[in-house]
């Protein structure tokens, strides 16, 4: 298990905009990483899709006002989380490093901090999960209504 969950928190191949960075950061990770970028517009949010060359994808879910505030994956290698996640990985390491101290394989880890909720799995050359900042959520817009888990 400790093992899986390292290699989580290894630096990995692809890096992306972080939690509460602007929307140009997605702009700016579309055109480095030569990425098809569809958007997907609402009332409270916009969902900016990049989708890489080999299949990988990445939803970055930006609020009226600017900010990133959510983000899910879907990628064939092992996604940058402290890109992903800015300033909040710091909360999310620590806790993984902690739950890489119990026994087993674990190939999913799901982490509910004070402003910071992360699920994550990977298996060979899938990886997948969300991370979301409640503080950052458009107001009246919840995180299951966004296809990311239930809570805040």
């Amino acid at each position: 298990m400790a093992l899986v969950l390292w290699s989580a928190l290894a630096a990995p191949a692809v890096g992306w905009a972080a939690l509460g960075q602007p929307q140009s950061a997605v702009e700016g990770d579309s055109l480095r990483l030569h990425a098809r970028h569809a958007v997907a517009r609402s009332s409270a949010y916009d969902v900016h899709e990049l989708t890489l060359a080999d299949g990988s994808r990445l939803r970055q879910y930006v609020g009226g006002n600017g900010r990133i505030f959510a983000v899910r994956w879907n990628t064939r290698s092992k996604p940058d989380l402290g890109s992903l996640l800015g300033s909040a990985f710091a909360s999310y390491s620590g806790a993984a490093r902690q739950a890489a101290q119990q026994p087993g394989v674990q190939r999913q880890f799901r982490h509910e901090g004070t402003d910071l909720v992360v699920q994550s799995a990977g298996h060979l050359t899938t990886y997948q999960g969300f991370a979301y900042r409640p503080s950052l959520l458009p107001k009246g817009v919840s995180p299951s209504a966004l296809g990311l888990g239930s809570g805040a």
